[in-house]
């Protein structure tokens, strides 16, 4: 069922391209090379517009804190400064999710953005993950962003991703279920996955409230 629905997507990002309505990205953000800039993407972006709000505090670190690229770094900085202030984020609940994460890196002798890409690739248990995800804030989609923004090739399921899937009239149950029918038709369509991911996301974003595109249905 998840092939069959994985190349009814494909389909549909086939039909879209045809029309020049759906663009397939170069790029993606990541791969800072800067913990602290990737660790505060990773916990700054649920629920913010990332342009605005996520985007200029990230390059503000790396303009800022351009020494700040290691674990051990960004604690050592944190001694003399405000999670607050490193992130110009005035919420203390994402200073907090912040800290928890730099601590569990270290204690995992976690780097680098190329230490932790090792660490996931051959965390075939989960344990990583599931230390992640007992940090208060953080679900399945923040470490699967975790993922694309070090190079890892996958989706981080949002209502962008999902909101796509329902404009194709594929009706999911559960994330794992949409991101294997999102991974599958980008293998389907020899996109890499993260850069499938952005584009979707990217063509939710942008389009207009009211496009023709989108599948409503009859009442």
């Amino acid at each position: 069922m998840d092939t069959i629905l994985s190349q009814k997507l494909a389909n549909y990002v086939n039909a879209l391209r045809l029309k020049k309505e759906f663009i397939v990205y170069d790029t993606i953000d990541g791969n800072y090379n800067h913990m602290g800039a990737t660790v505060a993407d990773a916990v700054l972006q649920a629920n913010l517009r990332y342009k605005t709000h996520v985007e200029p505090r990230v390059e503000r670190i790396r303009k800022n804190y351009p020494d700040a690229i290691s674990t051990s770094a960004v604690l050592q900085l944190l001694e003399s400064i405000p999670t607050t202030e490193f992130l110009f984020w005035r919420g203390k609940d994402r200073a907090d999710r912040f800290d928890e994460v730099i601590r569990l890196f270290k204690s995992e002798n976690i780097e680098t953005e190329n230490d932790l890409k090792r660490l996931f690739n051959a965390d075939q248990s989960g344990i990583l993950e599931q230390k992640l995800l007992c940090i208060k804030g953080i679900g399945q989609k923040t470490v699967d962003y975790f993922k694309i923004l070090i190079g890892i090739s996958t989706s981080a399921i949002d209502r962008h991703l999902l909101n796509f899937l329902e404009a194709a009239e594929i009706h999911n149950s559960n994330y794992n279920e949409a991101q294997e029918i999102i991974n599958s038709a980008a293998d389907y369509l020899k996109i890499d996955r993260a850069i499938f991911d952005h584009s979707i996301w990217q063509y939710m974003s942008n389009r207009p409230a009211a496009s023709p595109l989108k599948l409503c249905k009859a009442k």
